[in-house]
């Protein structure tokens, strides 16, 4: 079967490898569709931010891996349950934690530094490749395959990866009836967040970035306002338009020592800034710019009930994936695709999704 392995760093390669055949608790999925998501471009450049966000370290990627986890796909092999059959139309969460460890017994899954993830992972020790979504074939857990309607279409559906996170980054900032939210990055995840900040409640939202294709996509998702941060400060703006009150959360998606430094700055006596990206880049801060009891926590991945619900956000129509899907290649066109997913100003970019 085609499969795309990174064998190193910036050196992707369309290779044929021999189909995989599912162990005894997975299932095999004939992949329909699957997204590039922005730590696969991290991972294409050398990064592993899967390791850095839950474990704190920059592991080197195997040269075995398949990668792509924002994946659905057909079931086609396997043993059948209750709830999942041989020909149902399944997303994927993507990972799948030890169950043992002191963070999983706390139901932290997200948090296990033993979990395996599809398309990144080099804890996989009896698969000649790592499973990962740009494929014809992957094999996944059959506890972790969820059943969608076809009113969500295969490239939307690569999107409830990326959906579920956006959703669990949300219940971390505790979002109620009334919030104001400033969202600092505008690629697909921040678009996600929007869309789910506003269906916890939240009442105004800015959301900024640096280009302007993504706003105007946000002002359609219903942002209530929109800031080029390469034409107008951040911190100024809201600072106007909420009398310098500033905002109760702040989410940034971005993690450079800018964003970090302007989402502290606007945050309100008890706010609660999200940090979506961690990275190596060190920042200081004076304490007393935490005064006034505001938090900073990052946001790791997900739990396994966010994916479930955002399949439930995208199904009802409060959360839309399509307005930001801006490129669909076939999978013969990996390297092209990972190209504009690397260059997305040159391309105007959002999303990128890869079909068979």
């Amino acid at each position: 079967m085609r499969a795309a392995i990174l064998l190193e760093p910036y050196n992707l390669r369309l290779m044929d490898i021999p189909k995989p055949k599912p162990h005894r608790d997975e299932v095999l999925l004939e992949v329909k569709a699957c997204g590039i998501c922005g730590s696969d471009v991290r991972y294409f450049m050398g990064e592993n931010p899967w390791a850095l966000h839950t474990i704190g370290i920059n592991e080197p990627m195997p040269p075995n891996t398949v990668l792509g986890h924002e994946v659905c796909g057909t079931v086609v092999e396997g043993e059948e349950s209750t709830y999942i059959h041989k020909g149902d139309y399944v997303g994927v969460i993507a990972f799948r934690s030890c169950g043992e460890c002191e963070v999983c017994r706390k139901g932290l899954h997200n948090l296990c530094a033993e979990q395996l993830h599809i398309g990144h992972d080099g804890r996989w020790k009896d698969r000649e490749y790592i499973p990962g979504g740009f494929a014809d074939f992957m094999p996944v857990w059959r506890d972790k395959v969820r059943k969608l309607s076809n009113s969500i279409s295969p490239p939307e559906a690569t999107q409830l990866d990326g959906l579920a996170v956006a959703v669990y980054a949300v219940r971390r900032a505790h979002i109620s009836q009334g919030d104001s939210v400033a969202i600092i990055g505008s690629s697909a995840i921040g678009l996600l967040l929007l869309q789910v900040a506003k269906a916890y409640g939240a009442d105004f939202v800015f959301s900024s970035d640096i280009l302007e294709k993504p706003l105007d996509v946000a002002s359609s998702l219903g942002a209530d306002m929109t800031i080029n941060a390469r034409r107008e400060n951040l911190a100024s703006v809201v600072e106007r338009e909420t009398g310098g009150r500033g905002v109760d959360v702040v989410f940034d998606t971005v993690g450079s020592r800018e964003t970090f430094k302007t989402g502290l700055k606007i945050l309100k006596r008890a706010g609660r800034m999200v940090l979506l990206a961690v990275t190596d880049t060190e920042v200081s801060i004076n304490l007393r710019d935490l005064s006034g009891e505001r938090i900073i926590t990052s946001s790791a991945n997900n739990l396994y009930p966010e994916y479930d619900i955002g399949i439930r956000l995208m199904a009802t129509g409060k959360v839309r994936a399509k307005p930001f899907i801006t490129h669909i290649f076939n999978l013969n066109d990996i390297v092209e695709a990972f190209d504009i997913a690397l260059h997305k100003e040159d391309y105007g970019a959002i999303k990128v999704v890869i079909t068979p």
